[in-house]
């Protein structure tokens, strides 16, 4: 089926973010791997850290936002040249066609050269479109309106929609994507959401699960001291507290949840980072570090991942191997749950929960507010451990078949 489709399209991969975040490095490795067998076989990639994906992938360039963050000054700066791109660009196209040459610098004339190239660009990020994420929501749009306005198809990946609160954002949302081609929700509520606020507009809004369910692995080696314990896995992070209207500190109440839920006689921890730094260490790692110490203090035997770039193949390598896994974020989740490992989320940003719905897998989510189930939860998943192994392997084929569907869809029509 897929063979008799014509795949000699040029993909631009518009916004990717880092492998440093496994979460991240997820979305880039199967996104690529999708839009080569369904879209094209010439796909390039524009990512805010292209160092950390050299190498892994033919081609890969700076993006436009590289360097954006930090301090709120250097944010303004980064804003203001992009502003002016935007504003220099958009008259560009409609006076002179595109045809007029800017002296821009680098990671502007590396944006022009590739959406020049490109016949579909692709935006990858997972959930830029959220109004938590603004500005940052504001300056990606501009980015999609110029590729849009130079003619090049536009498709927004399988992402999470919302919380979209502010009618600005609603106007500019309409404004920029209701031009694309297609919008693709990966959750039921995303769904709804992106069907009202695009309802009217030309672009066709869809529904596919996250691209990260398609994941592929072998079994990796676990870093662990003891070869006698069983092997739980636990990813703990700095949590978007705002976008949850949570002012507490979950940490010590979740661990105090572990290791209620844990004999320490009978398992083992092993720390996994989803989030790393190329100088020093991220602010989940830092998160992680402090686990283990807590952790320790309860008599667990606990190891933790080197501070290194684990790409998403290595890292659900190593969850292969687990018993269970415990995570405060999504995509190592998925990673996991994907693999057949029998997984308890909490719930530290709404598309967890949507996630693990999607699964069949609701039981297993916790809310910040209600950390006194993780020992109920827990001591479920470790129970029902094998039927809960089956029953996730199934749902994954289910929810592959669903990618399988959509991308199908996609490929007919770009034709």
């Amino acid at each position: 089926m897929v063979s008799s489709i014509k795949k000699s399209k040029k993909v631009l991969l518009i916004d990717a973010f880092s492998t440093l975040h496994v979460g991240n490095g997820a979305l880039i490795d199967n996104t690529y791997k999708l839009c080569k067998k369904y879209i094209g076989d010439d796909v390039e990639i524009l990512s805010i850290d292209a160092k950390t994906n050299e190498g892994r992938f033919p081609v890969v360039m700076e993006d436009v936002l590289t360097g954006y963050g930090g301090s709120s000054l250097n944010k303004l700066r980064y804003a203001i040249s992009l502003f002016a791109f935007f504003l220099a660009e958009t008259l560009n196209c409609y006076m002179f066609k595109g045809r007029l040459r800017l002296p821009w610098t680098k990671r502007f004339k590396n944006f022009q050269e590739a959406v020049k190239r490109a016949q579909i660009c692709v935006s990858l990020s997972g959930e830029t479109i959220n109004d938590h994420y603004m500005p940052h929501m504001y300056l990606r749009l501009l980015t999609y309106h110029l590729a849009i306005l130079r003619g090049r198809k536009f498709l927004v990946f399988p992402q999470s929609i919302g919380p979209v609160f502010r009618p600005f954002s609603k106007w500019l949302l309409r404004k920029v994507l209701g031009k694309a081609d297609f919008i693709i929700a990966r959750d039921n509520e995303s769904f709804a959401l992106a069907k009202d606020l695009w309802s009217g507009c030309k672009v066709e809004i869809l529904f596919c699960p996250d691209v990260a369910v398609t994941q592929e692995s072998v079994p990796e080696r676990l870093p662990v001291r003891l070869q006698s314990k069983k092997v739980v896995g636990i990813t703990v992070s700095d949590i978007p507290k705002k976008e949850m209207g949570f002012d507490g500190d979950y940490l010590n109440e979740f661990l105090n949840g572990v290791g209620d839920g844990l004999d320490s006689k009978e398992y083992q921890i092993l720390l996994m980072p989803s989030n790393y730094s190329n100088i020093d260490v991220s602010r989940d790692y830092h998160v992680c570090l402090k686990a283990k110490s807590l952790l320790e203090e309860m008599n667990f035997d606990v190891s933790i991942l080197d501070n290194d770039v684990y790409h998403p193949d290595i890292f659900q390598g190593m969850q292969k191997n687990l018993y269970a896994f415990i995570s405060t974020r999504m995509h190592v989740g998925i990673l996991a749950t994907s693999a057949g490992v029998p997984t308890l989320m909490i719930n530290t940003q709404h598309k967890i929960r949507s996630y693990m719905m999607l699964m069949g897998m609701e039981d297993f989510v916790v809310e910040l507010d209600s950390m006194g189930d993780i020992p109920k939860r827990l001591r479920m998943l470790l129970d029902d451990n094998e039927s809960i192994r089956a029953r996730l392997i199934a749902n994954n084929v289910v929810l592959r078949g669903k990618v399988e569907s959509t991308m199908l869809k996609l490929a007919r029509s770009l034709d």
